[in-house]
């Protein structure tokens, strides 16, 4: 008994010690979307002497400039919402799939499959390549398949971390028992492996969902139709024409006079604000099953 009583005074003091630097941690990560909330309700003038914490003068113009464009933001949440959704589902099945026989024993080939998924996290073509091949030979330019195709429909460090998940929490005996009792491998993988592999698929789907809803890139390359542009894709172009008015000395002095009132720093601030409500609202109610996947599935299998 003795020696358990030191025992537990390390363990609260460690537990102790952690729960102020998590703190630390999670004020240091807080402060900066607080001070973007603040500037975004900030007035212009008051910006030119600097940020602050607290707005110096309140004012809505940022987000009155952005509900008069709520049609055309509308439609383009509605596609980001479409290509979210699709390209996460797709992503979690491509990915789950290729985990699977990679976490068989008796799949003779899976050395040679895995060296030439960790071949595709080392080398790539590059951009160039990848834009000619995409452009001239899928022809996606221009179609929402830009959004779904290029980058983010799967990705090797995610199949080895399913594949992890699949060794280390799922018995090689109960798809060994299933075999026995006749099940296919679509029965294996539908019946035993899915069910089995929630945690770390709402992991995978969390980060695939993050990567198309936060991806302008590919519309930046691919997409020149405005009618298919997603909300982070119209958010930049939309940050650029409003930095072009207002330093562009081609229009007159009135319209200059104009331009130079648009509320450019605090609209960039509630441009980012809209774009990751969305997932500040979703993560609460898979933070649970996030956690246990990120342990579970990072570990060596």
């Amino acid at each position: 008994m003795k020696n358990k009583k030191p025992a537990i005074k390390d363990e609260r003091a460690f537990h102790n010690v952690a729960l102020v630097l998590m703190s630390l941690l999670a004020i240091y990560c807080i402060i900066p979307f607080l001070l973007m909330l603040s500037v975004s309700f900030t007035s212009e003038s008051a910006l030119a002497q600097g940020y602050k914490f607290w707005p110096a003068e309140i004012s809505t113009a940022a987000y009155e400039y952005l509900w008069a464009k709520r049609f055309t933001i509308g439609r383009c949440y509605a596609l980001t919402i479409l290509v979210t959704v699709v390209g996460t589902a797709s992503n979690l099945v491509l990915t789950s799939l290729f985990a699977y026989p990679l976490s068989r024993k008796d799949f003779k080939q899976r050395n040679l499959f895995a060296f030439i998924l960790f071949f595709t996290v080392l080398f790539n073509g590059g951009l160039t390549a990848s834009y000619i091949v995409w452009t001239r030979l899928f022809h996606i330019k221009d179609t929402v398949w830009a959004y779904l195709l290029p980058g983010s429909l799967m990705g090797a460090l995610n199949v080895l971390m399913v594949r992890n998940y699949y060794n280390t929490n799922i018995p090689y005996s109960i798809i060994e028992a299933a075999r026995i009792d006749g099940a296919s491998d679509a029965r294996i993988y539908t019946g035993i492996m899915v069910p089995l592999s929630k945690p770390v698929l709402t992991t995978i789907g969390l980060f695939a969902a993050l990567g198309y809803w936060n991806n302008w890139t590919n519309g930046l390359y691919y997409i020149t139709n405005t009618k298919l542009y997603t909300i982070q894709v119209y958010l930049k172009r939309l940050m650029d024409s409003i930095a072009f008015l207002k330093s562009s000395d081609v229009a007159a002095e009135s319209a200059a006079l104009a331009f130079k009132s648009l509320p450019t720093e605090g609209a960039r601030m509630a441009i980012a604000i809209i774009a990751i409500l969305p997932i500040l609202l979703v993560y609460p109610f898979i933070q649970k099953e996030l956690v246990k996947g990120m342990v579970v599935g990072g570990v060596k299998g």
